[in-house]
């Protein structure tokens, strides 16, 4: 079983490399409740410009509820 730092670490790859349905996936297998919080310090962590972190971010919730609610 993976553990939550590879899960995120997967979903952000799959971010990275264009493949947002597969991100989605990842989301849910996370918990969507607990994976934006997550998520947000994951970023700040692998970041040091804060707006690089933001554009992953926003990039994420929006490419979440688009694909969700098609």
């Amino acid at each position: 079983m993976k553990t939550n730092a590879q899960q995120m670490e997967q979903a952000h790859l799959s971010l990275v490399n264009g493949q947002r349905k597969q991100m989605v996936e990842q989301i849910d297998e996370y918990g969507l409740y607990d994976f934006w919080e997550d998520y947000s310090n994951y970023l700040k962590s692998l970041y040091v410009d804060i707006d690089s972190a933001y554009r992953y971010l926003e990039d994420a919730v929006t490419s979440y509820h688009r694909i969700k609610n098609r």
